[in-house]
C-alpha cells in the first residue's frame, strides 16, 4: 500500500503532531522516577507566530508517514545548538485544535515545505498564535490539548512493536529453534 498523500486541507479527523526531543531534566531524590508527562517546552515555538505541526494520517497514524518523517525530525534533532534524540510525537485528532473545547480554536492549515530531500516535509502544518495570547500562554493552551485529549507516539515503541511481530512470526520462529539446535 502507498504511503498516503495529505490534500489540501486539514481534514478533523486528520491525526496532527508535534514533534517531541529529548529534553534533559534534573533529577529528584535517588529512588525517585523521573517525570513522563509532557513538558511546556516541546509546545513553545520562538521562532515566530506558526506552531509547526506534523500530520501524522488521515485517521490514524499511518506508518509509512511516521517513517518518512521519522528521518526529517532526526536531522532536525541534529540542527539544535545541542544535539537532541527525536522521542515521537505528541499526537491529537485536528478536531482537538480546530474545535477546542476552551478558546482559543487553533485552526490547521496544511503547509508543505519543498526542497530538497531530507529539507521538504509534504506533511508539515501549523496553527497560527492569536495576537491576543503570548508566546508562553499559546504553548499552555497547547499542552493542555495534547495532554487531555491526545497521546504520545513514541518512535523506540513503533519500532519495538514491528520488531516484536517479526520476531513472532512462525516462520521466524521456526527458523530461530533450527539455529538454536547449532549453538
Amino acid at each position: 500500500m502507498a504511503r498516503w498523500i495529505p490534500p489540501n486541507n486539514v481534514g478533523m479527523n486528520e491525526q496532527i503532531g508535534r514533534r517531541l526531543f529529548e529534553e534533559p531534566m534534573l533529577r529528584g531524590a535517588a529512588g525517585q522516577p523521573n517525570f513522563s508527562g509532557l513538558r511546556l517546552n516541546h509546545f513553545e515555538e520562538t521562532r515566530g507566530n506558526e506552531v509547526s505541526l506534523d500530520r501524522l494520517g488521515a485517521t490514524g497514524i499511518d506508518r509509512k508517514v511516521s517513517t518518512y518523517l521519522r528521518h526529517r525530525a532526526d536531522l532536525a534533532g541534529q540542527t539544535f545548538s545541542k544535539v537532541k534524540q527525536f522521542d515521537g510525537w505528541a499526537v491529537v485528532p485536528a478536531k482537538e485544535l480546530a474545535e477546542a473545547r476552551k478558546d482559543p480554536k487553533l485552526p490547521v492549515t496544511s503547509s508543505p515545505i519543498s526542497g530538497v530531500e531530507p529539507n521538504d516535509n509534504a506533511y508539515h502544518a501549523h496553527v497560527l498564535r492569536p495576537n491576543t495570547l503570548s508566546p508562553y500562554l499559546m504553548a499552555l493552551h497547547l499542552k493542555h490539548i495534547f495532554t487531555s485529549y491526545g497521546k504520545v507516539h513514541s518512535v523506540e515503541t513503533a519500532e519495538a512493536t514491528r520488531l516484536d511481530r517479526l520476531l513472532n512470526m512462525p516462520i521466524v520462529q521456526g527458523l530461530l529453534n533450527v539455529f538454536r539446535r547449532y549453538l
